[in-house]
């Protein structure tokens, strides 16, 4: 995994603007970076990314990689796991969710449902 806050560093040193644009991310100056930051920024990208998100909504740097693990939910990477795995994933999504981010919510819905008895 990239360093997603020395290469976000790197660019404010550099005098760039890096932000969240839809899906993708936004550069500017965009002729001021340095080819082999741009190399840098587009191979981080989810992690830039999952970097920003979590700035704008001041999550722990903690919690920070559970946005990639709910974007890997959401893609199906964890369809069929065990329940201890899926019991796992839902603790570190929730924490997302508590914080009012959408993505997390989504993904602890998509996780399949317990299946289990009560006696």
């Amino acid at each position: 995994m990239s360093d997603a806050p020395a290469i976000l560093a790197r660019c404010r040193l550099a005098g760039l603007r890096v932000w969240r644009d839809g899906d993708g991310l936004a550069i500017a100056p965009a002729r001021s970076c340095p080819p082999d930051l741009l190399a840098q920024i587009r191979a981080a990208k989810p992690q830039l990314l999952d970097w920003l998100d979590a700035q704008a909504s001041d999550l722990p740097a903690d919690e920070i990689p559970w946005l990639h693990i709910a974007r890997q939910v959401l893609a199906g990477e964890f369809d069929g796991c065990d329940r201890s795995t899926a019991a796992s994933l839902r603790i570190g999504l929730r924490a997302l969710a508590r914080r009012g981010i959408r993505l997390g919510l989504q993904a602890e819905q998509h996780l399949p449902h317990r299946n289990h008895t009560r006696a």
